[in-house]
């Protein structure tokens, strides 16, 4: 967990899970609203697996995510856009010179907001050993180089490019109370904070613990519901952008 101190600001927005691909691109026009003044926001949060698929070395999603790679570092120019890594999207610092790139291994980030300490992730933390193991496989430097120069043809990348295209981003829990108390359990046990912010599970919902005074708030998937969370007049508001 990185101990760096950010401010979250009165206007900020938080998108989650977009799993942008040539199917689902409604985020292009998101990202145009924002740059058009049409969607005012003072902070951007991408909170993880905003593509697809997307690592520094894999040159075939990096070309065919090049429009989104483009805008968002255009609109990085003018606005302050910190990004989360997710378990589809890593690696990505020399991809967005200009935004706050932070690597799943020092997540969560600590945020000031009002007089309130809020822990932002993607989700994927606090795992066990298998998984751990597993995204530090996947996200191996020299692995990836060596699967992008063995891609002839992009044969690989299309396989994974089809698999993830026909994969259900929809799941709804049964008991999200339940859910919410889990993590907040494991958050409360590792970091010192009020209000807990992830995304990964698409959940769309908020928790408070009344007796121990801490929130918990899983954002919707922007890929499945368009929906995405705003800060106004010290309030988080869930907004549908179609």
């Amino acid at each position: 967990m990185s101990h760096n101190r950010y401010e979250i600001k009165d206007g900020a927005i938080f998108v989650a899970d977009v799993h942008f691909n040539p199917n689902r691109r409604e985020f292009l026009n998101f990202l145009f609203d924002i740059k058009n003044s049409t969607l005012e926001a003072t902070q951007l949060f991408l909170m993880g697996d905003i593509f697809d698929f997307l690592a520094g070395e894999i040159e075939y999603f990096k070309n065919q995510n090049k429009e989104l790679i483009e805008l968002i570092n255009e609109l990085s120019q003018t606005l302050e856009i910190f990004y989360f890594e997710g378990n589809h999207d890593y690696n990505l610092a020399t991809l967005f010179p200009n935004l706050k790139v932070f690597k799943r291994e020092m997540q969560p980030i600590i945020f000031l907001w009002d007089d309130k300490k809020v822990a932002l992730s993607h989700g994927d933390i606090f795992t066990p050993f298998g998984y751990n193991l597993y995204t530090a496989i996947i996200r191996n430097h020299l692995l990836l180089v060596f699967l992008n120069a063995i891609d002839r043809d992009n044969w690989l990348t299309k396989k994974i490019d089809f698999w993830l295209r026909g994969k259900n981003l929809s799941h709804i829990f049964n008991s999200f109370e339940d859910f919410a108390i889990r993590r907040l359990g494991v958050y409360k046990n590792n970091i010192d904070a009020n209000i807990f912010i992830e995304g990964h599970f698409h959940q769309g919902r908020l928790y408070e613990d009344t007796e121990l005074q801490k929130l918990y708030f899983n954002l919707p998937s922007f890929g499945v519901e368009h929906s995405y969370m705003m800060i106004q007049k010290k309030e988080f508001l869930l907004a549908c952008y179609i």
